[in-house]
């Protein structure tokens, strides 16, 4: 019989916090897993630090060196269970996390995918408490038009939904998820559990940080093809809805933010009282600075 859940964790020269991500998915209170390891062609002392392990439940399969986008998509490509739940190798779970969720999509017969709050720490961790997760399939959708509500490393997502929606695209490298997740809105509902369900680490090292212009630059237009999937906008209105969104607050023109109220918000795909209690909220930050 196969697992319920194959767990997918691409590496690529991460000996130093590895061993106490594998830990956390070995200590899980679920456990009908595999943990598929993708071991990206490390010249450090991954492949020995993976070696030790005895789990039969572990699975790890070593490329050459390709990237983070071809390690993500040989993994689905070979994983056993129909749920597929992403951890990077510098994160944790909390030893609830697949239990929670795998219990939270059985509830949700629509859901594709399920995700999480995390629990910041690590080099320069942020202090602030990071923006509510979106409940609602419009909010969601929202969200997705200026920013990526979703962490990578919480979600459980639906393999065949996922693959269907043409899986992690090569040339978004560095944001490989965000576009992912507006293609798998269109096909089934997202279940956001509030709980912190991941330590996300912040280190020197990692590979966003490293990236960080790149991912910049690709989110702005991943926002922008979201504005004009969601908001049925033309190219050139989907940019200016996604550069309103993306305006700061306190920096927001009444007169931008009124086009974006009366031409894009009526022609969203889906609605709900989350997003108009959001939109209201907005409105009346940006009056009270008139």
């Amino acid at each position: 019989m196969p697992p319920l859940i194959s767990v997918l964790m691409p590496v690529w020269n991460g000996e130093a916090f590895l061993e106490a991500a594998v830990n956390s998915v070995l200590e899980q209170t679920f456990q009908d897993f595999e943990l598929l390891v993708i071991n990206d062609g490390s010249t450090d002392r991954t492949a020995e630090i993976l070696g030790r392990y005895t789990d039969p439940r572990i699975r790890v399969i070593s490329l050459d060196h390709a990237g983070i986008v071809v390690a993500l998509n040989h993994g689905v490509a070979q994983a056993q269970a129909r749920w597929i739940a992403r951890l990077d190798a510098d994160d944790m779970c909390v030893q609830d996390r697949l239990e929670s969720q795998w219990r939270a999509v059985n509830d949700h017969p629509g859901a594709v995918l399920c995700h999480s709050g995390v629990e910041n720490f690590g080099e320069e961790a942020p202090t602030t408490q990071p923006a509510r997760l979106p409940k609602s399939r419009s909010f969601t959708a929202m969200r997705l038009c200026y920013m990526c509500p979703v962490t990578h490393s919480s979600v459980l997502f639906n393999r065949q939904v996922q693959m269907e929606a043409g899986g992690y695209l090569p040339e978004e490298r560095h944001a490989e998820d965000y576009s992912l997740w507006g293609r798998m809105l269109e096909r089934g509902e997202f279940v956001a559990l509030p709980q912190k369900l991941i330590r996300f680490r912040y280190h020197g090292q990692s590979v966003s940080r490293k990236n960080l212009s790149t991912q910049v630059a690709l989110t702005k237009e991943i926002g922008a093809r979201h504005c004009e999937r969601f908001m049925r906008l033309d190219e050139a209105n989907a940019r200016r809805a996604n550069a309103v969104l993306c305006t700061p607050t306190r920096e927001r023109r009444w007169r931008d933010w009124g086009w974006f109220l009366t031409r894009c918000v009526p022609r969203l795909r889906w609605k709900s009282l989350e997003t108009f209690r959001w939109l209201l909220w907005q409105s009346t930050k940006v009056l009270l600075r008139r």
